[in-house]
């Protein structure tokens, strides 16, 4: 059955990745390294030789691996490692020389594609993969990570450093915006601390503004830091404020006066 214009260009498309050059790296402990998904790695194999394909610590095989021919072909699962970093292994025997097939890897992370082939004596030992868009998220992450510890670090050197018994609680809070509702809200008879949910830290940080006896809004000193409002004075009465006019969404805070 002759090819449809359509599948002619999707072999095309194929085989320009199949044979696409894609050059490895040394890496540590004899490890043949390529780039996850910058081609289609190679991994040349011999008989009485074991090849052994290395996925990425932690990763963990999702269903069984699938080989193109697997009476020639032997492939077994191994681990080392300890605990969340133990790393797979694929180990890879064939049974005789002149041997080409492909295997399909499936894991909880990616898809590995791999070509295999066989040679009288020529091997390759072992393979791994490097992962250029996790390296550059990490990287991210861990800058993130360091931010959010240095917030939490700054926050607790401004909370009050007092007993539980000269904090004051008893502040009531209204608003229909559930997510923007403080968790907690108490003072230390100088400075209020308004500490807000998690929701509210992953969205748009409302405004927060005090309101005089007359109800008109004043603006106020006070600085964010990780989940807290920190707010440089008392007030009876406050408003967070999210968004302007008449969709701005509110939730007012107020502080019960001592009797």
């Amino acid at each position: 059955m002759p090819l449809t214009p359509t599948a002619r260009a999707a072999v095309k498309v194929s085989e320009k990745w199949l044979t696409e050059a894609t050059t490895p790296s040394p890496g540590p402990d004899g490890r043949v390294v390529f780039t996850y998904g910058a081609g289609l790695p190679t991994v040349v194999c011999a008989p009485l030789r074991v090849c052994i394909v290395e996925l990425q610590a932690g990763e963990q095989l999702v269903g069984e691996p699938q080989i193109g021919d697997a009476v020639r072909w032997n492939i077994a699962p191994a681990l080392y490692g300890k605990a969340d970093g133990q790393t797979t292994l694929i180990v890879i025997k064939p049974q005789d020389s002149g041997l080409d097939t492909n295997l399909l890897i499936t894991t909880d992370r990616r898809a590995y594609y791999v070509r295999l082939l066989s040679k009288p004596e020529d091997y390759v030992a072992r393979v791994a993969f490097a992962y250029p868009a996790d390296e550059d998220s990490s990287k991210w992450q861990k800058q993130i990570e360091n931010q959010q510890a240095q917030d939490r670090k700054n926050t607790i050197s401004e909370l009050p450093n007092k007993s539980l018994d000269a904090l004051f609680f008893d502040y009531h809070v209204k608003g229909k915006n559930e997510a923007m509702k403080p968790v907690r809200v108490f003072d230390d008879g100088e400075k209020t601390f308004i500490k807000i949910s998690r929701e509210t830290q992953t969205r748009e940080a409302p405004v927060l503004v005090v309101l005089g006896r007359d109800g008109k809004q004043e603006m106020v000193n006070y600085r964010v830091k990780g989940d807290m409002y920190i707010v440089d004075r008392l007030f009876d009465r406050a408003e967070l404020i999210l968004g302007t006019g008449k969709k701005a969404q509110k939730v007012e805070i107020e502080r019960e006066r001592k009797s």
